[in-house]
């Protein structure tokens, strides 16, 4: 009796949870059964630290598969042939791509493995391929920057499109720095954070219903990359500062704050517009000009603290939509910051920690009033669980 009732309890919210992913169109109802509905519940995803493991473990198999192919291929000759390397490297790709494929239909860790282990290994020969050439620089980077968003669309494996999309953000950066447009760098990765973060389903909307699924899973690969790749060009501005900038073309390091910060600002504003929205909260009532107060405190700071609104920002998206691994990534980067900053030798400690003193009091009682005036008589909007499914 009781084995009947949760049978068909459990039949009823599937129903209900089939019937709401066919009103946002991620699933199409005729062409789903109750087999295939246990069958899917069966076959629950990994934890991310399972993925996390599973790539590390391909990133290092695929270091063994380079140095083991390019020892046979070394006496043959054909290393020393640009195009030879790159269709090897498009070989390994395609069939590491097609094993993707066969591991996601056998849901087997193995096969995921080696499909990650023989595609790393094809996309470093292709890497070598347009490094080492005689193509014109940027020109290589933009093409490796077109087959890294290639492979992001392409390949069926959240790993794999996060290290793709990441390569393909850090070649965008580089191109960036390379024509001096690197004050563009924060304000441009922090609004592709937030649009692939707070507006995925929106944009889903607009793909027809057979790619829908599959285009959450690239622009979720893309939010955490954009976000990774922001914390780190913040790290690559402060070691720049310093004389230890990256680029090899003898010249002093140039960086225009203000702008650069401004235009993160503005972003910055724009993520806090979207969150408001859910709320139903414009951005220029008392609360929205509030919190607008509070980011560009934040931003004006930045200035001199490097990474402070970066990493605010990412703090404030993850609990928005409730993702705390990267709510993890943000609190550890903003205290890597803040660590930086107190431990410089430009200005005295004492001097610091009044500064960071009022900064957190004025944070803290700008909450308060939030929280009491404003946000207790909030009521969130439809939209609002719908976003934080990320």
């Amino acid at each position: 009796m009781n084995n009947e009732m949760n049978n068909n309890i459990n039949h009823n919210e599937q129903h209900y949870d089939l019937v709401l992913l066919q009103q946002q169109g991620l699933i199409d109802a005729q062409n789903v059964s109750d087999k295939l509905l246990n069958s899917a519940a069966s076959e629950a995803p990994s934890p991310w630290f399972i993925s996390l493991l599973f790539g590390m473990s391909g990133i290092l198999a695929s270091l063994f598969f380079i140095g083991f192919l390019t020892l046979l291929l070394d006496n043959t000759g054909l290393l020393d042939s640009t195009l030879a390397v790159f269709i090897i490297g498009a070989i390994l790709s395609g069939i590491g791509g097609f094993l993707f494929y066969n591991a996601r239909s056998r849901h087997s860790p193995f096969w995921n493995s080696l499909a990650f282990a023989i595609t790393l290994a094809g996309q470093g020969y292709i890497a070598y391929a347009l490094l080492a050439s005689e193509i014109a620089e940027p020109l290589n980077i933009v093409l490796l920057l077109l087959v890294q968003l290639l492979m992001t669309v392409v390949i069926a494996n959240f790993i794999y499109r996060l290290l793709s999309a990441t390569l393909a953000l850090s070649c965008l950066f580089y191109l960036l720095n390379y024509y001096h447009l690197s004050e563009v760098s924060l304000g441009l990765l922090a609004l592709i954070t937030s649009v692939t973060h707070l507006q995925r389903y929106r944009l889903a909307a607009f793909i027809p219903t057979k790619w829908r699924m599959n285009t959450l899973e690239i622009t979720n690969a893309i939010g955490y990359a954009s976000a990774y790749v922001l914390l780190s060009v913040s790290v690559y501005f402060i070691a720049a500062e310093y004389g230890n900038s990256f680029n090899s073309y003898g010249e002093a390091f140039s960086y225009n704050y203000y702008l650069a910060q401004g235009l993160l600002t503005l972003a910055s504003l724009y993520a806090a517009y979207l969150i408001l929205k859910r709320y139903q909260v414009k951005l220029l009532s008392a609360a929205g000009l509030l919190i607008s107060a509070a980011i560009v405190l934040l931003g004006i700071m930045s200035i001199y603290v490097s990474g402070l609104l970066a990493t605010s920002l990412i703090i404030i998206i993850a609990t928005a939509n409730s993702q705390r691994v990267l709510l993890g990534l943000g609190v550890i980067a903003l205290v890597g910051y803040i660590f930086w900053y107190y431990y410089q030798l430009d200005t005295s400690l004492l001097v610091k920690s009044a500064s960071m003193l009022v900064i957190g009091i004025a944070l803290l009682l700008l909450r308060w009033v939030l929280i009491k005036g404003y946000f207790a008589h909030i009521k969130p909007s439809a939209n609002d669980n719908q976003e934080r499914l990320s």
